[in-house]
């Protein structure tokens, strides 16, 4: 199999038509199309779905594309370490995740990391679960936490925890003293949670569906940092989101932290994704194995 023709698959892969790939590579459409038919031919395989609008993965299509993105990385990755690039890049670690994520646990994960590793140099995507495994499996980021209910083809699970949604309330709120909360409990109170979209809207929808609850949300945000001030400064107010996402700040400004009897709010698990058969450089690995411990509470 030849470079320039996984150069070409790769090209229609990632914009989806032979034209745009034709316009990204300065290269005839009919060159490109040509290799792609000679490609299929030789594997025996169907690749690519043709459309009107496009070229769509088969699912073989989707194992080959896998295959060059981790077949790019890994070369990357081996021209480092040929070099002896012990700086920059081998030092760096590249990380995606979701806000609620990116407002204190992970750069309080970081932060504690580099009192270990001062040479290391983080960057940090915040996107929603669904692009940061994208990333991932683009092998545009190192890793990333999310909180995704399936698994993409290319993409390894190193850990999985559970998340269950918690309800976030003033201590002062009339409800606080309660050891457990319901959706129901809810309904008289402004509520305030993530934006549609979200895996915690989604399970909340269905939470709420399914005891015949009828909630619309005093506050929706993008921010999680908007979604904590909010309820902050409203005594009233109850917030949703992880216990990791907000219990160190909640614990400093006099908020508490209830779980919710919902099965469907139990389900949420943080997923910690890497390119599946990647291999990672010391300090990702490194990185990897400190940011699981805490995860799981193994460092205070």
């Amino acid at each position: 199999m030849y470079d320039l023709t996984l150069k070409y698959f790769h090209a229609v892969a990632q914009t989806g038509s032979l034209s745009a790939a034709s316009e990204q590579l300065h290269v005839a459409i009919s060159a490109i199309s040509r290799q792609i038919t000679q490609l299929e031919e030789q594997l025996e395989l169907t690749l690519f779905e043709r459309k009107p609008r496009g070229m769509a993965l088969t699912p073989a299509g989707e194992i080959l594309y896998t295959y060059s993105l981790r077949n790019t990385v890994e070369l990357s990755n081996v021209i480092s370490e040929m070099k002896e690039l012990n700086s920059v890049k081998m030092q760096s670690i590249a990380l995606a995740c979701p806000e609620g994520m990116a407002w204190d646990f992970l750069p309080h994960a970081i932060a504690r990391f580099r009192q270990q590793y001062p040479n290391a140099i983080f960057s940090l995507k915040v996107v929603d679960s669904a692009e940061a495994t994208k990333l991932v499996k683009e092998g545009a980021v190192d890793a990333a936490l999310t909180f995704s209910l399936q698994i993409e083809q290319g993409v390894k699970v190193a850990l999985q925890v559970p998340a269950p949604i918690s309800a976030l309330l003033a201590k002062t709120h009339p409800l606080a003293r309660r050891k457990t909360l319901s959706v129901h409990d809810l309904a008289n109170y402004p509520v305030a949670l993530s934006e549609s979209g979200t895996t915690l809207n989604y399970l909340f929808d269905i939470a709420c569906h399914l005891e015949n609850v009828n909630i619309i949300p005093a506050f929706t945000s993008n921010s999680m940092g908007a979604i904590y001030t909010f309820t902050k400064e409203n005594t009233e107010a109850i917030a949703l989101c992880g216990k990791l996402t907000a219990s160190r700040q909640a614990e400093r400004d006099s908020l508490v932290l209830l779980p919710l009897k919902e099965p469907s709010l139990l389900q949420r698990s943080i997923q910690l994704q890497v390119m599946s058969h990647r291999k990672q450089t010391d300090i990702v690995e490194d990185f990897l194995l400190f940011l699981g411990k805490m995860l799981r509470g193994e460092q205070a």
